[in-house]
């Protein structure tokens, strides 16, 4: 019996340099082609292949929800205009709670879905899964206040609740570049039905004249909720916002997740991050007033800068091009999953490429088995001498488990 791969990729890289443009050369990129968007009620869409939606302009009502079913590579969202977007609704990208059974919540678009709860057997409690991305929380007890407890899934921030060695790490640019969602918590052990929440999603949004978040307007993108009596729900996701005038008194939240039925209770998770790019500061009719009057969540994981870049040319990614003996297209978002039978080989490889970092790259490759911690192999790609560059890291694969297998910078 062959090893079992569902296809996908994931890259985590770094970028610097980007350029800094005034306002009559900068363009969102966005074609026009799906002309208006105009949300008037509670809209779920569909995301292309892409991820990206060429708007004219877009416009969100007060009370109205825009949200989206995630596309088969798992892409981040990318809302594009030519002319002005308008938010007095919500656009929300967060993740998903558990849905019981062995099945941890989904990450919104561009998230990280959060571990499965464990089996629980003549009294013993199995370990729970990991939940996915570089911030995944690991299984664990239901134990809350205990530093071994069940982890939270974490991004620009750790669940700020209490130390706990089970949580995830903290990883990404402040800049947003590249654009990269929240991750997953851990499964309890011995709890099928309390696995951990999804990471937010994440969603970058661009006009090439202004974006303006009015009082009632909010974009949401926080962590799916944790199990009452645990903390393991997945991290807030990434907000970028990029236009010449970026301003309002609405809300962008990235906080990570409450508990499930008291959302607006206290934080079970780590927070995501938020970037504003914009050239004018200052509202031109009323030089006192700044121009970005958010009610930012939490405003310790926003940054402000004059970026001015959708989409950075030769932008730096890793993708996994073998695992396991099976060849893997360049290009494809998300893990790879791997399932070998009893009898087979544990020792298997795994190729990764870099591109386009003219350095050194430290990578990390990890694999979250369905059941028990994540297992990590590092290695390092000469991306200088040669572009792309490609290592083969030697891996042990458990038999009978589903894997996900993905590679990280580190």
């Amino acid at each position: 019996m062959k090893a079992i791969l569902r296809i996908a990729i994931t890259a985590l890289a770094c970028a610097a340099g980007l350029p800094q443009v005034n306002a009559q050369g900068f363009t969102s990129g966005s074609t026009g082609s799906f002309g208006p968007l105009n949300i008037t009620t509670n809209t779920t869409l569909d995301l292309p292949t892409n991820g990206i939606f060429n708007c004219t302009t877009i416009t969100v009502d007060q009370g109205a929800t825009l949200s989206f079913n995630r596309n088969p590579l798992n892409t981040p969202v990318h809302l594009l205009a030519i002319g002005d977007v308008i938010i007095n609704g919500t656009i929300n990208v967060s993740g998903s709670a558990t849905l019981g059974n062995f099945t941890g919540g989904a990450g919104g678009p561009g998230g990280f879905d959060g571990g499965a709860g464990g089996f629980l057997t003549t009294g013993q409690a199995l370990p729970g899964g990991a939940g996915q991305g570089p911030g995944g929380g690991k299984s664990g007890p239901a134990s809350v206040g205990s530093p071994t407890s069940v982890g939270g899934g974490s991004y620009g921030t750790v669940d700020p609740s209490w130390v706990n060695s089970r949580d995830g790490q903290t990883y990404g640019s402040p800049l947003l570049i590249p654009l990269i969602g929240g991750s997953g918590g851990g499964g309890v052990d011995g709890d099928k039905d309390a696995g951990g929440g999804g990471g937010g999603g994440a969603i970058l949004i661009a006009s090439s004249t202004i974006i303006r978040i009015n009082a009632s307007g909010a974009i949401r993108s926080r962590g799916g909720a944790a199990v009452v009596s645990s903390g393991n729900g997945g991290s807030g996701g990434a907000i970028r916002l990029v236009a010449p005038r970026v301003y309002g008194t609405g809300i962008v939240t990235v906080n990570g997740s409450g508990y499930q039925g008291l959302d607006v209770g206290p934080v079970a998770s780590g927070a995501g991050r938020i970037r504003i790019d914009s050239i004018f500061r200052f509202e031109p009719t009323n030089a006192a007033v700044d121009n970005i009057g958010f009610n930012l969540q939490p405003s310790g994981v926003a940054s402000v800068g004059s970026a001015m870049v959708v989409f950075p040319p030769n932008n730096p990614r890793l993708d996994i091009l073998q695992a396991a003996g099976r060849t893997i297209a360049e290009g494809n978002s998300g893990p790879v999953f791997v399932e070998l039978p009893f009898g087979a080989n544990t020792n298997q490889t795994v190729t990764v490429q870099a591109r386009n970092f003219g350095a050194s790259v430290a990578i990390r490759v990890v694999l979250t088995p369905a059941a028990g911690d994540p297992i990590s192999f590092d290695a390092t790609i000469d991306n200088v001498t040669a572009n792309p560059a490609q290592v083969i890291v030697p891996v042990g694969i458990p038999l009978n488990n589903v894997v996900a297998v993905n590679a990280w910078t580190r």
